[in-house]
């Protein structure tokens, strides 16, 4: 089966959001992966997920929870409405609310490739370290007001390029799907 899920990061007006298809075959660790991309992040910071009383993180000498890389998504028993939390950078406090839209059955191995695929979502992430939900709103105040004390230290942090309000689907998708021909999903 597939899972079409809703990704939206709390704390976070106007609401930055995605929506992509994966295997349920995936394990948790390898959605970990997929959210990294889609919300361009760099894969830097510790994560967990949190599915109802259950917590799944990485592997390591100092995890006290469940195995991320050892648990598939078709191992929680999700549904149609399921929800689940996935947090990134404990610093930060990246807090992403997970929706099961929709359980979809796998096409055929004549069809559609049913790898991961990005299929929609609004704005831009935030950039990676920028202090979680108040950090980013504080980024936002600068980089819109030109004679903000600090706007020009944050446009120079975040680029030219960096426009909160676009987000380039295409471009992501095309991202992840690269990622995962060279394997790093």
């Amino acid at each position: 089966m597939q899972l079409l899920l809703r990704i939206t990061m709390a704390a976070i007006t106007p609401p930055i959001w995605r929506l992509i298809r994966v295997p349920d075959q995936f394990t948790l660790h390898q959605l970990h992966r997929v959210l990294q991309i889609i919300f361009s992040r760099l894969d830097y910071h510790l994560y967990e997920f949190q599915v109802g009383s259950r917590r799944f993180e990485a592997p390591g000498p100092e995890s006290e929870v469940e195995d991320a890389t050892a648990i598939r998504l078709c191992d929680l028993a999700l549904s149609t409405g399921s929800q689940f939390t996935y947090l990134y950078d404990f610093g930060d406090g990246w807090e992403h609310d997970i929706v099961v839209e929709a359980v979809l059955p796998m096409p055929s191995e004549h069809g559609p490739d049913w790898s991961p695929r990005l299929l929609d979502g609004e704005r831009a992430a935030p950039p990676e370290d920028s202090g979680g939900p108040s950090g980013f709103m504080e980024v936002m105040e600068a980089l819109k007001d030109r004679s903000h004390p600090r706007h020009k230290e944050i446009r120079a942090w975040v680029g030219t390029t960096y426009d909160p309000g676009k987000f380039d689907a295409w471009a992501v998708d095309h991202a992840l799907t690269l990622a995962v021909a060279w394997g790093a999903v």
